[in-house]
Parts: structure tokens; sequence; C-alpha cells
């Protein structure tokens, strides 16, 4: 095994391959690997690289979908001492330009799937100086190959790895993860080797995890939720099986025919998850499932542990922190009526403030007051690459100023009522969209529900909803009896409805809200 100063990725995964060879790692359509394997597969795929030229520190990017494949080529670069930059590979062509020229990488290793895209990169970046293609169950067969350009996983066994890699230190970059902005080139987020170990170690026990445990990802591969599942599973000797893309009725297939015990989601898929005909199959074998990403409405919550499985976990993280630096609800904490609304409490050696808006850390606030959440912890990131300004805005000591707005209560439970920027201002009155979106929601013919503040000239902003129906008779009034006839004050009702088949998604497959202002705004 290579030299190691500190813990790393590359360290974590020799050490799983061997305590762990013939545990099953990675699974999808086309393949399947043990730890043996896979750790072979990496190593190969470092050599690779070593012959493009790539060398310790120097960028990688990956433009891919999720697959068996990825991982692999993940796993490559941190053999190499390299660091990976996985693209969001449904920006337009002009972000993905300036993305790169930014990252500045050696190689792109791409799906083939991105031919196109990628003969533009060519010609647009021609600092990128090796290019790898690879194979996944989404790639056209006319797009396997294109002239002498190795091709992953088929041609890894023409490179041996006949050297030995550059020492790892902890502190060593190990990835830089790109924000899911909506607007402008993504910000590039600085993990270390270290700190991704650590928030490996952290994610554990909230996951329940054992060399035994199996899941499902079909996160986007850019998107910080994707390495904040599949790091510890690797980490521990696990089994994942990965999904290209999001596809309801194959989720619950996969469940019954892997015999999954984990399944881990972003509120929307659950949302969408429980449309279909989820008591058809068989999903005896699951254990824990759990969601994250965004707030979760209760009436989807508790059909969950109704129709899915009863014992869920809640984590509560950010780009910027990974898993070790956020908070969990255990299945027993989300059992308690009073505490469901909640993202519960710090994980292990993390700590989490809600300070006055624009406050410095000490401007802590007691419990029951909505301020901004500031978060500490092992697995922090170190800054945002090439943006001196904004790492200073935003990393301030040891604490991440996160944009969310929540509350402690007097328990010490943490509540996210939403981010600094979804906040509606409303006749002077500051109104969050989640109280008016759960009211939408627990209408049994709404299936998804969306609430953001529209430009008005006499109230400064109006509360608009965006709805998915279920029933397309639905209509305004029936909505409007439904949020008149609830708690929610008249200041908070929405003044409009607007009916859509689907609600627009970021790269991490939350709710774009922006995204519905601007279309709500140029329509």
């Amino acid at each position: 095994m290579p030299e190691s100063r500190g813990p790393n990725l590359r360290q974590a995964l020799h050490r799983t391959a061997r305590h762990h060879a013939d545990n099953e790692a990675l699974a999808d359509s086309q393949h399947r690997y043990t730890y043996r394997q896979m750790l072979a597969r990496a190593q190969q795929t470092a050599a690779l690289l070593f012959g493009l030229g790539v060398r310790k520190g120097d960028r990688v990017a990956l433009m891919m979908l999720p697959s068996t494949i990825h991982p692999i080529a993940l796993y490559g670069c941190w053999e190499l001492g390299a660091v990976p930059v996985a693209l969001h590979v449904r920006e337009k062509l002009p972000v993905l330009v300036k993305t790169l020229e930014r990252i500045s990488p050696r190689a792109l290793i791409y799906d083939g799937s991105f031919a196109d895209q990628v003969a533009h990169i060519r010609a647009q970046v021609p600092l990128i100086t090796g290019y790898v293609r690879a194979r996944s169950e989404a790639t056209p067969p006319d797009k396997i190959r294109s002239g002498n350009e190795p091709v992953i996983p088929d041609d890894l066994d023409r490179y041996p790895l006949d050297f030995e890699p550059m020492a790892l230190a902890g502190h060593d970059l190990a990835a830089i993860v790109l924000t899911s902005g909506t607007t402008g080139i993504p910000k590039g987020v600085l993990h270390t080797h270290a700190k991704l170990v650590e928030s490996c170690r952290a994610a554990v026990y909230p996951f329940g995890l054992t060399p035994h445990s199996s899941t499902l990802n079909m996160f986007t591969t850019s998107f910080m939720g994707w390495s904040n599942l599949a790091l510890p599973y690797f980490n521990i000797g696990a089994r994942q099986v990965f999904h290209d893309h999001w596809d309801p009725k194959r989720v619950l297939r996969t469940i019954a025919e892997e015999r999954l015990t984990n399944l881990l989601l972003v509120p929307t898929m659950w949302r969408l998850l429980l449309r279909e005909d989820v008591e058809s199959h068989d999903l005896s074998s699951l254990r824990q499932v759990g969601f994250a990403g965004e707030v979760m409405d209760l009436p989807t919550l508790e059909a969950i542990r109704r129709r899915i499985c009863p014992r869920i976990i809640n984590c509560y993280s950010t780009t910027e922190t990974a898993v070790s630096g956020g908070t969990a609800m255990f299945p027993e904490d989300l059992a308690r009526p009073d505490k469901i609304e909640s993202v519960g409490k710090p994980l292990l050696n993390s700590e989490v403030r809600v300070v006055a808006a624009g406050g410095s850390p000490d401007d802590e606030l007691p419990p029951g007051e909505e301020g901004e959440i500031l978060i500490a912890g092992p697995s922090l990131a170190q800054e945002f690459w090439c943006d001196p300004p904004l790492s200073r805005e935003k990393f301030v000591g040891p604490w991440w100023r996160s944009g969310d707005l929540g509350t402690f209560d007097a328990d010490g439970y943490l509540y996210v009522r939403g981010r600094v920027d979804d906040m509606i201002i409303s006749g002077g009155i500051n109104v969050m969209p989640g109280p008016v979106e759960n009211v939408l929601l627990a209408h049994p013919d709404v299936a998804e529900a969306a609430v953001v503040g529209l430009p008005d000239p006499q109230w400064g902003q109006r509360i608009v909803a965006f709805v998915v129906r279920k029933n397309p008779a639905l209509d305004d009034a029936a909505l409007d009896a439904v949020v008149q006839q609830s708690d929610l004050p008249g200041y908070q009702r929405p003044r409009e409805y607007r009916f859509l088949d689907e609600l627009p998604r970021g790269n991490s497959g939350k709710t774009n809200r922006r995204a519905l202002r601007q279309m709500a705004e140029g329509g």
C-alpha cells in the first residue's frame, strides 16, 4: 500500500478491501464489483491518468452519471493523489466551460452520452490535455468509443499500476465539490482527505451502518448528497446499487430485488415515490429510511412511516459541512409528535448556533428566537476555490454561515425554517414557505407544492403557490378553502395559485424556487 501521512480516502479503500475483500461494493445494470475488484479497477484508473500526465494535486473533472464506474474514477483519482471535481452534468454548455476554466483540470473523464457536449469543450477549453471516456448503462452504443481514446472500464486491464503513488496526508486537498447554485458559476468547496474521512465516520451511527448494509444511490454525482451517502458505505464495506436516473417504479423494484436495507432520498423524491403502488412491492428488507436536503412536510413524513418503513431519520448538513457538521433526528426523536418538525441535535463533535441575521458567532439567540444557523465541526470545508473574499465572508473562524434560518427549542432541538433568500416579506411581515406548503400538501389531491413571493406594488411581495395536482379537477377555490380552514393566519394565505405538471428542480433534486420566481415574472 502507498505511504500515508494521516487519514485519507485512499487509505480508507485499501483498508476496506483488505478486511472486506469479497463483500460486494458496487452494482448497476451492467457491472457488479467486490471491494477487491473495486480497488483493482481504481488502481488501473490511477495508472491510466498518470499516463495522461496527471500528478498529485492536479484536478480531474468528472462528467458522469451515477453508476459503478463513477466511484471507480473517483477512487482512481485518490489512488494517484489527484483532486476530482464532479461537474453538474445538467448545466448548459457556457456554464460548464466557465466552470472548467475556473477549475483548470488536467484531464476530463466523461460518460459517452455526453460526447457531443465534450466535443465543444475540447474546442473551447484547451488547458484540458487528457480525455477518458466512461461507459455506463446510459451510454448509447455509438458513443462508447471514439478513436484511440481510452474507455473505462473496458480498457483498464491495459493499465497496470506499476509505480508507487506519492504519499497522501490528511491535510491534502481531496475534492472540490461544486455548489448547487441556480445562477452564475457554481462555487467550488474545498474538502481535505481528513475532513471527508471524518464525515464517513460521523455518518455510520445515524445511518445505522454495518458491513452488511446496502442502499440505492441515484443522487447526481456532483451533489454533496452523493458523497455524504456513498463514502460512508465504502468506508465500512457495505453495498451500493446505482441508478443513472430517477425512476420511482424502478426504485421500488430494486429495493425488493436487491433486498436493500437502507434508503435515503430528498423529500421531493419521497413525494414522487409515494404516488406509486408502493404496497405491491416487498419492502420488508428495509431497516431504516431517511431524508435530507430540504424541509419535509408532515403529511409525507407520516406516509413514509405508514407505507414504507417505520424507522426514519432526518439529516441536516450542507455542501460546506459534510455529515459531521450537521444534525440528525433519530427514529426515536421522530416518534415524538412534539418534535416531528425538527432536524434534531448536532452530530458527534459538531456545534450549531442560531445567531442574529448578519451577526457574529457571539450574537447567539435564546431558544425560540429565529436567526441564521451557524455550524462548526470536524468535517467543515476549508474555503472556496479561487474566491478569498467569499471565503472570508462565509467561514468565520471555526464557523460556517449557512444562510439557513432556524430556531432552537428549549430542549435543544433545531428547526430549519427555510433559506434566508426564501423568506417572503408581505406587508412588512416575514412569511416562510414551509407552513403554507404543509397545509397545501395535506390536501389529498396535491402531489407537490412550492410557495414563493412575487413583486407586488401594494404589499411588496404577494404569496403565490405553485401546485402539481393528482386530480386535474382541483382548482383555486378548493385550495383556498383548505387554507382558510387551517390554522394559518390570513397574511400567510396565498393570493394566487398556479398549476404545473412538475416543479423545476436544481442539480441536487431540490425544488428550484428561483426558477419558479423567474418563470412567474417572465410569464
